[in-house]
């Protein structure tokens, strides 16, 4: 391969002149406080929950940010109920009402971090399927026609609007990537700066690799799905949920009186 050694030969001997700035003649590794993070947040929580919901926004999601767990509640019957009247009112027809339009894919009730959310859904009459085996026919066909999933998240980050969501025995990843919409539901208490903070707090906690260990699969969400072709234009929702909507609530005032 004399062409190859060749052209070998040239790169390192230009790769040796002395006034090149790259590579550095000496290399050392980053400390700790000089490694660069995606980004960077700051402030109390009510200012983390803020610039998690923004950032959200500015990757084609939606937030609000609520007090207390009862409003959460609230926050999240309110929006299925909006999200079912859009689609009523969308298809203009005689009978608008389709199969799935009340069907809301969802992760186990102790899954949740709002407690009483399945039991006033199905009060109101929303049909809650929480998805076991999708490799068999009849499961998949039960979960096509829902139009929205319910999910919690196991950390959120502030600086890029990103949830982290571990899938588990009582935790479907379909409630997040098959429906048409996606809820999400953060608690502030698991609001981190950024990656890099939450994954020092479970490296401290010695809980990081058991995390990993015990989840079937960890997604990283960053608004709807996105997709793009060779002129930039952006299409929603190609390979997941088109609306991805978050309600953020302070529960670390509940879990202090409990």
């Amino acid at each position: 391969m004399p062409a190859r050694d060749d052209i070998l030969n040239r790169l390192r001997t230009a790769l040796r002149q002395p006034e090149l700035r790259f590579p550095p003649p000496e290399t050392r590794r980053l400390t700790a406080d000089e490694r660069m993070t995606v980004g960077r947040a700051e402030g109390d929580r009510w200012a983390l929950a803020h610039r998690f919901g923004t950032e959200l926004e500015t990757l084609h999601g939606s937030f609000e940010v609520v007090e207390t767990v009862a409003e959460a509640r609230m926050a999240a019957i309110g929006r299925l109920q909006m999200w079912v009247a859009e689609d009523l009112d969308a298809r203009r027809t005689e009978r608008p009402e389709q199969p799935g339009d009340r069907d809301v894919m969802i992760w186990s009730p102790e899954e949740l971090p709002i407690d009483g959310l399945t039991p006033a859904l199905t009060d109101l009459e929303f049909q809650l399927i929480e998805p076991q085996n999708l490799h068999d026919n009849d499961e998949r066909a039960r979960v096509r026609h829902a139009r929205a999933g319910i999910t919690g998240v196991d950390a959120a980050f502030a600086a890029t609007g990103t949830a982290v969501l571990a899938a588990g025995p009582h935790k479907s990843r379909a409630a997040s990537l098959t429906p048409f919409r996606h809820l999400l539901l953060v608690p502030i208490s698991r609001i981190f700066p950024t990656g890099e903070d939450w994954m020092a707090k479970m490296r401290q906690d010695g809980t990081l690799t058991d995390f990993l260990r015990e989840s079937r699969n960890v997604t990283l969400i960053s608004g709807p799905s996105k997709s793009a072709d060779l002129e930039g234009i952006l299409t929603m929702g190609v390979h997941g949920p088109k609306v991805v909507h978050a309600v953020i609530f302070d529960d670390i005032e509940a879990m202090i009186r409990g």
